[in-house]
């Protein structure tokens, strides 16, 4: 966040030379290099990692996340397959992304449909979109598709003045890069949970968001005891499990992405650059449903929504979601992630 983009971890080097048998500081190292897209970097850790102690199973998972993540297909099944019958959701979701990613739809979707009722199922739900979609299976309408998951709200006059709220905001965007394992890319995004704070401004806006959610959620369809979205009480007040700003700048988007740790998740827009609501023109608007770019898939955004000044977009914590880049100018929202009721 600092700027350190060749020196992010020294610090775990420098533990490692006082505790090279540390399996834990191995599996941070690894980890922290793949979530910078490191991936030379992250093998020939994992390299080091087995002379240390050994071979353990997170190297290997990370070595199969590796060679699928840089397109080694067959050495990538390789280390899948040797951990077959082994039920972890993390690692399932490492295994649809490889099938999605290689044309294996059928694949993907049998591991997916025996993961989907999981009681820890959340990370492998934003996949069942995808794969359900590829296959031409009605089930991707049911999960993200119906009528009232996703509402957009216009909610300037609910809000402080939008110029103050900017100046307040600006003031917290004290990083000089992104967050190493956020989706932001040309911008930054603020630290800490952005509506506990004491700042009026921030009070006024907690208590509109409020309101704008609760709202949103009385007019969701009806329950459904097996949808992600659909089937959390809903007589509770919500409660926020993250809230932050994102300032981009020219050239800057969100990469497509998904909260599977919340149950709702938003963007509400504070200020925009000149020029974003052209004709025909897509600069700067929120993308639902198109997945990563490194899934290497052919599919587009199932919908496009312009960003204004206050307004609110509210939509599935596991619907994909990312922005389009603009050439010039200062974009900055506030986003929150709303928990799953218990």
């Amino acid at each position: 966040m600092l700027g350190g983009q060749q020196s992010f971890a020294a610090s775990i080097e420098r533990a490692l030379t006082s505790m090279p048998g540390n399996e834990e500081l191995w599996h941070l190292l690894v980890t922290t290099l793949i979530q910078a897209d490191r991936f030379d970097a992250a093998q020939a850790a994992i390299r080091r990692g087995r002379e240390a102690v050994g071979e353990v199973p997170f190297l290997l998972a990370n070595e199969a996340v590796v060679l699928s993540e840089t397109g080694s297909v067959a050495a990538a099944d390789v280390c899948f397959d040797r951990f077959a019958g082994v039920d972890h959701v993390m690692l399932a979701v490492r295994l649809v992304r490889h099938q999605l990613r290689n044309g294996r739809i059928e694949a993907a979707t049998m591991l997916i449909d025996r993961w989907f009722d999981a009681p820890d199922a959340a990370p492998i739900w934003p996949y069942a979109s995808i794969a359900w979609r590829l296959s031409g299976d009605v089930r991707s309408e049911w999960l993200e598709g119906q009528e009232g998951l996703v509402s957009v709200v216009d909610l300037a006059d609910r809000l402080p003045p939008l110029a103050r709220l900017a100046e307040v905001l600006r003031g917290l965007h004290q990083a000089r890069s992104r967050h190493l394992d956020q989706s932001v890319r040309g911008g930054t995004q603020t630290d800490g949970a952005l509506l506990a704070r004491t700042e009026p401004e921030i009070v006024a806006l907690r208590s509109a968001l409020v309101a704008a959610t609760e709202a949103h959620v009385a007019g969701l369809p009806a329950p459904h005891p097996r949808h992600p979205t659909l089937s959390p009480r809903r007589d509770r007040t919500p409660r926020f499990s993250g809230s932050w700003s994102v300032r981009l700048r020219g050239n800057g988007f969100r990469a497509n992405h998904v909260h599977p740790a919340g149950w709702l998740s938003s963007a509400l827009y504070i200020a925009l650059p000149d020029g974003m609501d052209s004709p025909g023109g897509h600069a700067g608007w929120l993308a639902l449903g198109e997945p990563q770019r490194e899934l290497g898939l052919s599919l587009h955004a199932e919908r496009l929504i312009e960003p204004k000044p206050g307004r609110l977009v509210i939509f599935p914590s596991t619907m994909w979601h990312g922005t389009r880049p603009f050439d010039d100018g200062e974009r900055l929202t506030v986003a929150f992630d709303v928990m799953r009721p218990a």
